[in-house]
Protein backbone atom coordinates (compact mmCIF):
# COMPACT_ATOMS: atom_id res chain seq x y z
CA UNK A 1 0.00 0.00 0.00
CA UNK A 2 3.31 2.37 -1.17
CA UNK A 3 0.85 5.19 -2.87
CA UNK A 4 2.78 8.29 -2.92
CA UNK A 5 5.12 8.35 -0.15
CA UNK A 6 6.00 5.25 1.56
CA UNK A 7 5.22 6.01 5.55
CA UNK A 8 4.52 4.31 8.53
CA UNK A 9 1.72 7.21 8.68
CA UNK A 10 0.07 7.53 5.45
CA UNK A 11 -3.18 6.47 6.64
CA UNK A 12 -3.58 8.82 9.05
CA UNK A 13 -2.37 11.49 6.42
CA UNK A 14 -4.78 9.80 4.06
CA UNK A 15 -7.82 9.86 6.78
CA UNK A 16 -6.50 13.80 7.66
CA UNK A 17 -6.60 15.12 4.23
CA UNK A 18 -9.82 13.20 3.09
CA UNK A 19 -11.92 14.74 5.91
CA UNK A 20 -10.03 18.06 5.69
CA UNK A 21 -11.33 18.11 1.68
CA UNK A 22 -15.22 16.82 3.03
CA UNK A 23 -14.78 19.54 5.72
CA UNK A 24 -13.51 22.09 2.80
CA UNK A 25 -16.44 21.11 0.38
CA UNK A 26 -19.09 20.84 3.44
CA UNK A 27 -18.47 24.77 4.66
CA UNK A 28 -18.19 25.83 0.37
CA UNK A 29 -21.77 24.31 0.20
CA UNK A 30 -22.97 26.33 3.15
CA UNK A 31 -21.32 29.54 1.87
CA UNK A 32 -22.88 28.61 -1.70
CA UNK A 33 -26.22 28.29 0.07
CA UNK A 34 -26.24 31.95 2.03
CA UNK A 35 -27.34 34.23 -0.52
CA UNK A 36 -30.52 32.72 -0.75
CA UNK A 37 -30.82 33.08 3.10
CA UNK A 38 -30.10 36.37 3.48
CA UNK A 39 -32.79 37.20 0.75
CA UNK A 40 -35.41 35.36 2.76
CA UNK A 41 -35.84 32.39 0.35
CA UNK A 42 -37.73 29.56 2.34
CA UNK A 43 -36.63 27.19 -0.05
CA UNK A 44 -32.80 28.13 1.06
CA UNK A 45 -33.39 26.78 4.75
CA UNK A 46 -34.72 23.47 4.48
CA UNK A 47 -31.50 21.85 3.85
CA UNK A 48 -29.07 24.17 6.04
CA UNK A 49 -29.63 22.77 9.32
CA UNK A 50 -28.67 19.04 8.10
CA UNK A 51 -25.74 20.78 6.09
CA UNK A 52 -24.91 22.63 9.05
CA UNK A 53 -24.75 19.68 10.93
CA UNK A 54 -22.74 17.60 8.31
CA UNK A 55 -20.27 20.76 8.18
CA UNK A 56 -19.91 20.52 11.90
CA UNK A 57 -19.20 16.65 11.70
CA UNK A 58 -16.25 16.83 9.11
CA UNK A 59 -14.85 19.81 10.52
CA UNK A 60 -14.63 18.01 13.55
CA UNK A 61 -13.09 14.83 11.94
CA UNK A 62 -10.76 17.19 10.19
CA UNK A 63 -9.34 18.52 13.05
CA UNK A 64 -9.43 15.64 15.58
CA UNK A 65 -7.39 13.66 12.41
CA UNK A 66 -4.83 16.62 12.10
CA UNK A 67 -4.21 16.74 15.89
CA UNK A 68 -3.90 13.04 15.51
CA UNK A 69 -1.29 13.32 12.87
CA UNK A 70 0.09 16.38 14.11
CA UNK A 71 2.07 14.20 16.90
CA UNK A 72 4.37 12.98 13.71
CA UNK A 73 4.66 16.58 12.49
CA UNK A 74 5.97 17.32 15.85
CA UNK A 75 8.26 14.22 16.58
CA UNK A 76 11.42 13.62 16.28
CA UNK A 77 12.66 14.24 12.72
CA UNK A 78 9.66 14.81 11.73
CA UNK A 79 8.21 17.59 8.88
CA UNK A 80 8.86 20.32 11.50
CA UNK A 81 12.58 19.64 11.93
CA UNK A 82 12.81 19.73 8.27
CA UNK A 83 10.47 23.00 8.08
CA UNK A 84 12.49 24.55 10.70
CA UNK A 85 15.87 23.66 8.85
CA UNK A 86 15.03 24.61 5.32
CA UNK A 87 12.44 26.91 5.78
CA UNK A 88 12.10 29.08 9.29
CA UNK A 89 9.84 31.76 7.95
CA UNK A 90 7.20 29.49 7.11
CA UNK A 91 7.37 27.24 10.57
CA UNK A 92 6.91 30.26 12.27
CA UNK A 93 4.37 32.58 10.39
CA UNK A 94 1.88 29.67 8.57
CA UNK A 95 2.61 26.64 10.33
CA UNK A 96 2.10 28.60 14.05
CA UNK A 97 -0.79 30.63 12.42
CA UNK A 98 -2.37 27.41 11.16
CA UNK A 99 -2.16 24.93 14.18
CA UNK A 100 -5.19 27.53 15.70
CA UNK A 101 -6.99 29.12 12.54
CA UNK A 102 -7.84 25.18 11.56
CA UNK A 103 -9.75 25.12 14.93
CA UNK A 104 -11.54 28.40 14.53
CA UNK A 105 -14.25 26.63 11.78
CA UNK A 106 -15.79 24.41 14.74
CA UNK A 107 -16.65 26.91 16.63
CA UNK A 108 -17.97 28.82 14.56
CA UNK A 109 -20.37 26.04 13.00
CA UNK A 110 -21.27 24.88 16.68
CA UNK A 111 -22.46 28.36 16.80
CA UNK A 112 -24.36 28.26 13.65
CA UNK A 113 -25.60 25.07 14.21
CA UNK A 114 -27.22 26.41 17.61
CA UNK A 115 -28.34 29.24 16.04
CA UNK A 116 -30.06 27.14 13.17
CA UNK A 117 -32.23 25.10 15.59
CA UNK A 118 -32.73 27.49 18.28
CA UNK A 119 -34.02 30.21 16.34
CA UNK A 120 -35.37 28.14 13.05
CA UNK A 121 -37.07 29.30 10.67
CA UNK A 122 -36.41 33.05 12.41
CA UNK A 123 -33.64 33.29 10.72
CA UNK A 124 -35.50 34.41 7.38
CA UNK A 125 -37.57 36.71 8.65
CA UNK A 126 -34.75 38.94 11.15
CA UNK A 127 -32.53 40.57 9.19
CA UNK A 128 -30.07 40.76 11.78
CA UNK A 129 -30.06 36.91 12.70
CA UNK A 130 -29.37 35.82 8.65
CA UNK A 131 -26.44 38.77 8.80
CA UNK A 132 -25.43 37.40 11.76
CA UNK A 133 -25.53 33.50 10.02
CA UNK A 134 -24.17 34.20 7.24
CA UNK A 135 -21.03 36.16 8.76
CA UNK A 136 -20.83 33.07 10.73
CA UNK A 137 -20.62 30.68 7.75
CA UNK A 138 -18.32 32.71 5.83
CA UNK A 139 -15.91 33.13 8.83
CA UNK A 140 -15.81 29.23 9.04
CA UNK A 141 -15.41 28.95 5.26
CA UNK A 142 -12.25 31.31 5.12
CA UNK A 143 -10.72 30.15 7.68
CA UNK A 144 -10.95 26.29 6.67
CA UNK A 145 -9.73 27.57 3.65
CA UNK A 146 -7.20 29.10 4.77
CA UNK A 147 -6.08 25.60 7.21
CA UNK A 148 -6.33 23.75 4.23
CA UNK A 149 -4.29 25.75 1.59
CA UNK A 150 -1.65 25.83 4.22
CA UNK A 151 -1.80 22.00 4.75
CA UNK A 152 -1.71 21.44 1.50
CA UNK A 153 1.77 23.47 1.04
CA UNK A 154 2.73 21.74 3.83
CA UNK A 155 2.61 18.53 2.46
CA UNK A 156 3.82 19.48 -0.97
CA UNK A 157 7.03 20.91 1.03
CA UNK A 158 7.83 17.93 3.66
CA UNK A 159 4.94 14.96 3.66
CA UNK A 160 4.29 13.40 6.86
Amino acid sequence: MLWFFPSPYQIKAAVHGLSSILALAAVTYLAHRLYPVLRGARTAWELLPNGLLIALAANLAAALSGNWIYMRYRGEEGPRDWILANAPAFHNVLMEFKEFVSLFPCLLLTTAVFCAFYYGEQVLRRRELAQFFAVLILAAWMFALIGWVSGVTLAKLRFV
